[in-house]
């Protein structure tokens, strides 16, 4: 079994500018920030997956992604899920004004419902993960600690990188945190 999952990798300059964002650790909440080395944008998370499935999501990308011209994505701001109640999933959104992306995905997940990929039923809204929230100690501190980090995240909003490529990666747990190894990258149109 292969623990896999389909996504964007960004820029090392990028990363380098998200991990600034990275707190020591609070007093009111524990946090599980994202290694600077794994930050990225998921597109389809298909956990632990038989060699044979992993060979068929490399197939259906190796057949739909090359149909897709490159894009810009935008950086915007700090949210969260759930929408209601303690964000336990910390994130900065990202738009893409071609629509490029949104239909990529669309067409991707048509795909791999046909080939019998059980899917998450809901919608995709483009994100790169900041932090979990693993335990809560005080609600009133945490929710001050958001807004001060979406204060602080201003600074990105509007900035963009080209996405040239979707990226197969592997994700390996240990006791430090998960390894992510690229398995296969699937280059979107050239100019």
């Amino acid at each position: 079994m292969v623990r896999v999952f389909l996504a964007i990798d960004l820029p090392s300059s990028l990363k380098k500018e998200l991990s600034k964002l990275k707190t020591e650790e609070q007093a009111f909440a524990r946090l599980k920030w994202v290694e600077e080395e794994n930050l990225h944008l998921t597109l389809f998370f298909f956990g632990n997956l038989p060699e044979k499935e992993v060979e068929k999501v490399v197939l259906v990308c190796e057949k739909r992604v090359k149909d897709f011209p490159r894009f810009e994505l935008f950086l915007t701001e700090v949210s969260g899920f759930p929408k209601k109640g303690d964000f336990r999933v910390v994130f900065l959104g990202c738009e893409e004004r071609s629509n490029t992306l949104e239909r990529l995905v669309h067409e991707l997940s048509k795909d791999f419902k046909k080939k019998g990929f059980k899917l998450e039923d809901r919608d995709f809204h483009p994100h790169i993960t900041l932090f979990r929230l693993k335990e809560l100690k005080d609600r009133s501190a945490y929710h001050d600690f958001v807004q001060e980090l979406t204060k602080r995240a201003q600074f990105l909003k509007g900035k963009s990188f080209p996405v040239r490529e979707v990226i197969l990666f592997e994700s390996k747990l240990s006791p430090t945190g998960p390894k992510y190894t690229p398995l296969k990258v699937f280059p979107l149109q050239g100019d």
